[in-house]
């Protein structure tokens, strides 16, 4: 991971993310196990990485440096925080990777809403994600998401 972080004067273009705005105190939308992992990797590491999808539709948390892959699984990150590893996998090994390109302007405006936007996931924190009113939820974290319960009756013999 040192040669990445060296190259970051040479070459690796900042992605945008502001660190101190994801910062758990700013609301429960944002993860404090992302945050501490991106803290704990260093402003360098956290201003070049990027979000990529792999060949199996996993997301991945980190830095291309000549089509090496040095990072995580993102949910990996969010479950485990500082303890998940990040590895470096040679070019290939997890398939075409394409990078979610709008991903921390994402994140930075409806937090892990970002990762999750079809609203089926559950986050820890979640407790803080929904306002229920009768049968009908609406997400506080992004404010995109309405979902109604519906129940139906079925007959087994």
């Amino acid at each position: 991971m040192k040669i990445a972080i060296e190259k970051q004067a040479d070459g690796f273009v900042e992605n945008g993310l502001g660190l101190a705005a994801i910062n758990p105190r700013n609301g429960p939308q944002f993860s404090p196990n992302l945050y501490r992992f991106l803290k704990r990797k260093g402003q360098a590491w956290a201003d070049a990485c990027r979000v990529y999808r792999d060949a199996d539709n996993i997301l991945r948390i980190g830095l291309l440096d000549d089509g090496w892959f040095h990072g995580a699984w993102l949910m990996g990150v969010l479950c485990y925080g500082t303890l998940e590893q990040v590895w470096a996998h040679p070019p290939g090994n997890l398939g075409d990777l394409q990078e979610i390109t709008d991903f921390w302007a994402d994140y930075m405006r409806i937090g892990r809403c970002a990762i999750d936007t079809e609203h089926i996931r559950s986050f820890i924190g979640d407790e803080t994600r929904w306002a229920v009113h009768g049968d009908e939820r609406s997400c506080l974290w992004c404010g995109n998401a309405h979902q109604k319960l519906r129940t139906r009756v079925e007959e087994v013999r």
